[in-house]
C-alpha cells in the first residue's frame, strides 16, 4: 500500500522548508529541513498515520523530552512517561517548567 500524506501536513513541511530558506538569507544563519514530502519512505516511518495532527503529537512530545533532558536530566525526562500524557498537559508542564508558550 502507497503511504498518503495528508495535505496539512505537506503543507507544514514545505512552510517550514520556506522558514528554513528566509532565515538562511540572513548571514551567518543556518537552519535545517525536515525531509521533503516526496521523501515516502522516511515519512511513513516518521508519521505512519500520514497526518499533520500524529506530527504535531510527536513533535511535542520529543519537545517535552529533549528540552527537559537537555536542563534536568535524561533519566528525569524518561521518568516523565510524556507518550501517556495529554497534549495539554504536556503544554502547562512545558510552560509552567520552562516558560514555553504556546499560540
Amino acid at each position: 500500500m502507497a503511504y498518503k500524506m495528508e495535505k496539512g501536513l505537506k503543507d507544514a513541511i514545505l512552510a517550514q522548508h520556506r522558514e528554513a530558506d528566509a532565515f538562511c538569507k540572513i548571514p551567518g544563519n543556518w537552519m535545517g529541513k525536515v525531509p521533503d514530502p516526496s521523501n515516502t519512505e522516511y515519512w511513513s516511518e516518521r508519521v505512519p498515520t500520514g497526518t499533520l495532527k500524529e506530527y504535531d503529537r510527536i513533535q511535542l512530545v520529543e519537545d517535552a523530552y529533549y528540552t527537559t533532558a537537555e536542563i534536568v536530566s535524561k533519566s528525569f525526562a524518561r521518568s516523565k512517561d510524556f507518550d501517556n500524557w495529554t497534549d495539554d498537559r504536556i503544554k502547562r508542564y512545558m510552560t509552567n517548567a520552562f516558560g514555553v508558550r504556546y499560540d
